[in-house]
């Protein structure tokens, strides 16, 4: 009786694992479409890359080495 109980369950976790991977693969599908790649080329020529939101600009200040994100309203200050 235990022997048909472990099997149960160890069918039952098999079967629901190609949805758990499923559901994983969307949603880090829909993660990488409301980010996008922020690329700069310093003056060394070296091409400086980072991630930022879609909704957010790119903001660099090679001066003092500073690649960041900025906001919506106050754009890069």
């Amino acid at each position: 009786m235990l022997r048909v109980l472990s099997l149960t369950a160890v069918a039952a976790v098999l079967a629901m694992a190609p949805m758990a991977l499923t559901a994983t693969h969307a949603e880090a599908s829909s993660k990488a479409k409301q980010t996008k790649i922020c690329k700069h080329k310093t003056s060394s020529g070296k091409i400086k890359t980072w991630r930022c939101r879609a909704d957010q600009p790119c903001c660099s200040a090679e001066m003092i080495n500073y690649y960041t994100c900025g906001s919506k309203t106050l754009g890069c200050l």
